[in-house]
């Protein structure tokens, strides 16, 4: 679901504020700011404010491709064969 949701607005803006970064990762706005000044995170620098191309987010906010996707479902698909009766379980508790 998160994935979904965060993809659209990748999709439909190439360059990303700090906040809306902030917002993707599940970041403090200033937390974003410490991982572009420390070189962790690419961003441009437009007056006062950074950018941040949304294709320099790390993998797993980037758009997931038909061949990624299918090897999630089936890891999903053997997690639930193997461990499905336990994860049940923890549900109910």
């Amino acid at each position: 679901m998160f994935q979904l949701k965060h993809n659209s607005i990748m999709e439909a803006k190439k360059l990303l504020s700090v906040s809306e970064v902030a917002n993707i990762m599940g970041f403090s706005r200033t937390h974003v700011l410490r991982k572009i000044k420390s070189g962790e995170l690419d961003a441009q620098k437009i007056g006062k404010s950074y950018v941040v191309s949304s294709s320099s987010l790390p993998g797993i906010y980037q758009p997931i491709t038909p061949t990624s996707k299918k090897q999630i479902e089936k890891a999903v698909e053997k997690t639930m064969r193997d461990y499905g009766d336990v994860i049940r379980k923890l549900g109910r508790a």
